[in-house]
């Protein structure tokens, strides 16, 4: 069994993204990171805690994962990592 450090908590998510990119204005709004939140609430994916893993997050699968999402969860992670 492995044991992640990650959250299905949309403010704790959106806490844990803002400290990885401190140079950005990362908000929970739909041109932000607000799809991927969406995501988190819905524990479709969790967000890992930076303080766990070294200052960077990795997304993760939660309980209600599916295949058919990766396009769409990596499309909402692209809106507010991109330059």
């Amino acid at each position: 069994m492995i044991f992640h450090f990650a959250t299905c908590n949309r403010q704790a998510a959106l806490g844990f993204i803002q400290i990885v990119y401190p140079g950005k204005d990362i908000t929970d709004t739909p041109e932000s990171a607000g799809p991927l939140l969406d995501f988190v609430e819905k524990d479709i994916v969790r967000i890992q805690d930076p303080m766990m893993y070294g200052n960077r997050i990795q997304v993760i699968h939660g309980t209600n994962w599916k295949d058919d999402l990766r396009d769409e969860v990596f499309n909402a992670c692209m809106l507010f990592t991109k330059e």
